[in-house]
């Protein structure tokens, strides 16, 4: 699963998080559902600095089972 800006398509889904909205195609979708929504956060460690993507069931479920930093459960 990855991330990127991109222009709309036609079969893409918006999901709202409250303070943002996302476009996932329907796969996707069905793949974020199913895993019990998806954490993203910023990571800066040492050499890895970016964003990561979690299906929150990966993180125990909940979003990790804590807050959901400056991400988002969808």
């Amino acid at each position: 699963m990855g991330m990127a800006l991109d222009e709309p398509k036609d079969d893409d889904r918006k999901v709202a998080t409250g303070t943002l909205d996302f476009l996932m195609a329907p796969d996707v979708v069905s793949v974020v559902e199913q895993g019990g929504g998806i954490v993203i956060d910023y990571v800066d460690d040492g050499y890895r600095r970016g964003y990561t993507l979690n299906l929150a069931d990966r993180l125990g479920g909940d979003c990790g089972g804590g807050s959901c930093g400056s991400g988002g459960c969808g």
